[in-house]
């Protein structure tokens, strides 16, 4: 049998689940609501705009770099996710190929991004809202706006697609008044890219960024360009062939990258004043205020606004899911397990989004957007490198190799190479506090492994293959 035409619902039930959720999305569905969780507008808005301060025009290549390593990665969770199309997404990956006690570590890991991540684009939001609502306290907005989006959430996953799917129009239009604000008045010479500059700390002068600091900046960008994994979390709702989610993924992660990559550097050679550009926390919108005046530039802001809404709203959904599938995967002592994994009326896991919404909610009246952004950009790193290391073993694993995969990576092996490769320079500059936090994560998730769910083999985390079921799946699949 060609293994491009295995259903997803086949795929789903020979890795030990019985279909909760209900499919209602095809790929055009799945690829709106992973631009939306990548949210470009969002991403250039609010995690982009952090860029400049860190390394200058610098972030330009670091951006460069960052495709690169996003491509791969793609690639990657591409292959994996068709086939292992289940709602836990990387977690249920990494648990089935590398084994459970790092399937759980990827797990946490995924929850940490669960917190943050919506928290970080919901404390966006008031950056640009009190440039029309000059006062308003940021914390509270972004905390409103989660509540909202939580709220909403709990709702059916199609009235979710369709409302997102006009949301996104809405963000294109935002991004092309961007691009054209950059394009037709650039003021910065190709010097920028070719030779970066920064802000200096004293004054208003520039002064160069050398290259550890450029690599300093790549976390953000994969940060940034975050979020096409979201296809595979949706894998249990899309309806067709297996396919279809690394179909889905790559189209996700193509559109989203453009979308990011175009923008931000028109915007960066037409910033009028390179050095106000630099030390702004608003940029881009800056740079549509010189070339167009206050009125497109409140336009693009409320546009914006709305873009803050739609990321918010795919991102909470998404970690909803992640949170539903490990209760279960009867992760959590069986009460919590239970409530997690239960679903409404609508095919909703609301029990679950309720919880990511509430936590994103707490966390934005408690932090800032840098330090959100910087943690979280470890997080992420700390996933890629499991989800690169996977599509190693998966390739060379007896048990595995042998597996179909309907959508197959085309840049073996360099793509989990490359991957691997951008993700120890990245993390080999990130601050020694959020490394340590992040340690802390790894080291508790183990124990709580060792002391909790090992034990408890027999009924809890056993959903995982292990090469005797991945023997019977391939047998099942081949007939």
């Amino acid at each position: 049998m060609d293994p491009r035409g295995l259903s997803a619902q086949a795929e789903l039930q020979a890795v030990g689940y019985q279909q909760a959720l209900k499919r209602s999305l095809g790929v055009r569905d799945v690829v709106a609501l992973s631009v939306s969780d990548i949210t470009p507008m969002a991403s250039l808005l609010a995690i982009a705009s952090t860029l400049p301060l860190i390394c200058g025009t610098g972030a330009l290549f670091a951006y460069l770099i960052g495709l690169v390593i996003a491509v791969c990665v793609a690639t990657c969770m591409a292959e994996l996710g068709s086939m292992y199309p289940v709602a836990g997404g990387l977690y249920s990956i990494v648990g089935r190929v590398l084994g459970r006690p790092l399937g759980f570590v990827g797990l946490i890991d995924y929850l940490g991004q669960a917190i943050f991540v919506p928290a970080a684009i919901a404390l966006g939001i008031g950056t640009y809202l009190s440039s029309l609502i000059p006062g308003i306290n940021v914390s509270y907005a972004a905390a409103g706006m989660m509540l909202l989006v939580t709220a909403i959430g709990c709702l059916g996953i199609s009235f979710n697609a369709r409302l997102i799917f006009v949301f996104l129009g809405i963000e294109v239009a935002v991004l092309t008044v961007i691009a054209v604000a950059g394009l037709t008045h650039l003021h910065q010479p190709l010097s920028i890219l070719t030779h970066p500059v920064m802000a200096s700390a004293h004054g208003g002068t520039l002064r160069n960024v050398a290259i550890g600091t450029v690599l300093a900046g790549l976390s953000t960008t994969l940060f940034s360009f975050n979020g096409y994994d979201s296809a595979i979390n949706f894998s249990e709702e899309t309806k067709g062939s297996a396919r279809n989610v690394g179909v889905a993924l790559m189209c996700a992660a193509g559109i989203a990258m453009v979308a990011e990559i175009v923008p931000y550097f028109l915007a960066s050679f037409g910033a009028p004043n390179l050095h106000s550009f630099l030390t702004s926390s608003t940029p881009l919108t800056d740079v549509v205020k010189a070339d167009f005046g206050t009125t497109v530039e409140k336009i693009v802001i409320v546009g914006a606004l709305l873009a803050f809404f739609n990321a918010v709203l795919a991102i909470t959904l998404q970690f909803g899911r992640i949170l539903f599938s490990s209760g279960r995967d009867n992760a959590w002592p069986p009460p919590i397990s239970r409530a997690l994994g239960s679903v409404n009326h609508r095919g909703s896991p609301w029990v679950a989004t309720l919880i990511v919404g509430l936590c994103g909610t707490a966390l934005c009246l408690q932090s800032n957007l840098v330090s959100v952004v910087t943690f979280t950009s470890v997080l992420i790193i700390v996933m890629y490198a499991l989800i690169a290391v996977s599509a190693i073993v998966s390739r060379v694993n007896e048990g595995q190799r042998r597996l179909p995969r309907p959508f197959r990576m085309v840049l073996w092996p360099l793509a989990p190479v490359g991957a691997l490769t951008g993700v120890g320079f990245a993390i080999s500059q990130q601050t020694t506090s959020d490394l340590v936090i992040t340690g802390a994560i790894v080291l508790g998730a183990l124990i709580y492994y060792a002391v909790y769910l090992h034990p408890r083999v027999d009924t809890h985390w056993n959903t995982f293959s292990d090469a005797e079921t991945e023997s019977a799946r391939l047998a099942v699949e081949v007939h």
